[in-house]
């Protein structure tokens, strides 16, 4: 009979509370994360990808949920993260970096509801470059305006290719954080 009574607490009731719990936390999260996610990259495609890999991410720590103190704050950061990572790897590839510029710089065309705010981001984009040191500034617009390669771009700034890559990542660094701080 007490064998019976212990069974009840076997670790499979507390995976199925941690998978409850999982359950729960994506239902309350995945749109407002994907929200967060979209509002920075302008790619339903993208946003979505990037809240799959967090809520995986989530999932694979999900005996780890009682060590941390602020949920939200752990999904939204993590979300950041992807992002983040998300921008990088785009900006290491030239396609992505030109379609990725594209959207950002031509969203306002593809819906005319969307218009305002569109150009509004668009405003708060320009901004971001604007708040860019010079020579990051210049690698970025080289980079994502003009289109050019990055041993290009070292030899018109007389830098390194390794220089023009640190410059490019901390530029799209400093934009969504720009974009994060800086749009409602």
């Amino acid at each position: 009979m007490l064998h019976d009574e212990c069974h009840n607490f076997t670790p499979d009731s507390s995976k199925d509370m941690l998978e409850q719990l999982f359950n729960e936390l994506f239902r309350e999260y995945e749109h407002s994360l994907y929200l967060f996610a979209f509002k920075m990259l302008k790619s339903d495609m993208a946003a979505k990808d990037i809240i799959q890999d967090v809520f995986l991410k989530l999932w694979l720590i999900r005996d780890k949920f009682p060590e941390i103190k602020n949920i939200s704050s752990f999904l939204y950061r993590l979300t950041e993260n992807k992002v983040i990572d998300h921008l990088r790897a785009s900006a290491s590839d030239q396609r992505k970096r030109h379609a990725l510029w594209c959207r950002l710089h031509q969203s306002s065309e593809q819906n005319v509801g969307i218009n305002v705010e569109a150009r509004e981001y668009h405003a708060i984009i320009q901004q971001a470059i604007e708040q860019l040191p010079p020579q990051r500034r210049a690698v970025y617009l080289l980079s994502q305006a003009e289109d050019k390669p990055r041993k290009e771009i070292a030899s018109l700034l007389q830098i390194s290719p390794n220089t023009v890559r640190n410059q490019l990542a901390k530029a799209i660094e400093n934009i969504v954080a720009y974009l994060k701080n800086n749009s409602d």
